[in-house]
C-alpha cells in the first residue's frame, strides 16, 4: 500500500530509520499491541485496543471511508442490500464487525489483491474495503462500482509508547505534507500508478 511511502517520508524527515515487517494486517496490529513492533502503519481508533501500548500521532493521516465494492452495475443493483450476501474483507479489519449483517457469509482475505481477485471471479458478492483501495481497483477496472460509505473515521499512524518522544516531529512532518499538498498528491499517485495489492 502507498501508505508505506507516506510514513517512510515522515520518519526520514525526522532523521529516523524505519523498516517494515511484511505480515498480514491481522497479525500486524496484534504484534504492535503486544509490543513486538514499534508501531502500526495506519489504523482507525476503534481498531486499536484501549489498553494497547500504542499512541497516535496528533494529526490523522486522512479521513477514510469503508465502502462496498461491486463487480459492475448489475452486481451493485443485485447486492446493494448486504443481507445474506457473501462479503469479502481484509482479515484484521476489526471495524467490519460493526457493519456486517448477521446473516452474511464473511470471507476474510489476506490482502487486497486476493479480495479483488475473489470479486472478479465471483467468489464473493461484494468486497468491503477502504475507499483508497476501491479507487485503485476501479482505476484498473472501470466496470467496478463503489457504493456509499458504511463507515467513516480518522486514520492515524501509531507508535509504541516507548517512542513517544518521536510523536512531535512525526506529527509536524505530517502537518507539512498536508499543508503543501504532498500528502494528497502521494495518495492520488498511489491510486493511479499501482494495482491495489502493490506496496509502494
Amino acid at each position: 500500500m502507498f501508505g508505506k511511502k507516506i510514513i517512510r517520508h515522515l520518519y526520514t524527515s525526522c532523521g529516523l530509520d524505519i523498516s517494515y515487517l511484511d505480515v498480514p494486517a491481522a497479525r500486524a496490529v496484534m504484534m504492535a499491541e503486544k509490543s513486538q513492533s514499534d508501531g502500526e502503519l495506519a489504523r482507525i481508533p476503534m481498531a486499536v485496543r484501549d489498553d494497547a501500548p500504542l499512541l497516535p500521532l496528533r494529526t490523522p493521516i486522512d479521513e477514510i471511508r469503508l465502502v462496498p465494492l461491486f463487480l459492475n452495475h448489475e452486481s451493485a443493483t443485485a447486492h446493494a442490500d448486504l443481507t445474506g450476501k457473501r462479503i469479502g474483507f481484509l482479515n484484521g479489519y476489526r471495524m467490519i464487525a460493526s457493519v456486517l449483517p448477521e446473516d452474511a457469509t464473511p470471507v476474510a482475505t489476506s490482502d487486497t489483491f486476493q479480495l479483488v481477485s475473489l470479486l472478479e471471479r465471483k467468489r464473493i458478492d461484494v468486497a468491503l474495503t477502504l475507499e483508497w483501495d476501491a479507487l485503485a481497483a476501479k482505476y484498473h477496472n472501470q466496470d467496478m462500482v463503489i457504493g456509499e460509505p458504511l463507515l467513516e473515521s480518522s486514520l492515524y499512524h501509531w507508535v509504541h509508547e516507548s517512542r513517544e518522544q518521536d510523536i512531535a516531529c512525526l506529527s509536524g512532518a505530517l502537518d507539512d505534507m498536508k499543508a503543501d499538498g504532498r500528502l494528497q498528491r502521494a495518495i492520488r499517485e498511489g491510486i493511479e500508478s499501482g494495482s491495489p495489492n502493490q506496496d509502494q
